[in-house]
Parts: C-alpha cells; sequence; structure tokens
C-alpha cells in the first residue's frame, strides 16, 4: 500500500494540514528593527568610547578610575 494516499477524515493529514497552514499564513515577526537598534547602540557606545581615550592621552595622564585610590 503506498504511503502518499490521503483518506478524508484521517486525523494525522487533517492535523498536519491544519499546521502548515496555520505556519504559512502567519506573518513573520520583523526582526530587522531591533538587530539595527542593537548594531547602531554598539556603534555609538565604541565610537564614544574611543573619542574618550584619545581624549584622555593627549590630556597626558590618564585620570584615575573612579573607586580606585
Amino acid at each position: 500500500m503506498s504511503d502518499h494516499i490521503y483518506f478524508s477524515g484521517d486525523p494525522e493529514h487533517d492535523s498536519a494540514r491544519r499546521h502548515l497552514e496555520r505556519v504559512l499564513s502567519d506573518k513573520e515577526p520583523k526582526r530587522w528593527p531591533f538587530l539595527a537598534a542593537l548594531f547602531a547602540g554598539g556603534t555609538v557606545f565604541t565610537l564614544w568610547r574611543v573619542r574618550q581615550n584619545r581624549r584622555d592621552k593627549n590630556n597626558g595622564e590618564q585620570p584615575p578610575k573612579p573607586g580606585r585610590p
């Protein structure tokens, strides 16, 4: 007997068909805004730290870290 025969009302096939219909009809969530915000935040933070380090080096000594004597 063939495995590709579809019997009307077969719960196994109906369940799989309904599941595929739900999966294909759902809208895919947009992930790019979150990733773009994460990338932009990382870029801004990196540039800010680079500028801060350059200023400290140009002013001579690096200031002591807060909380350390």
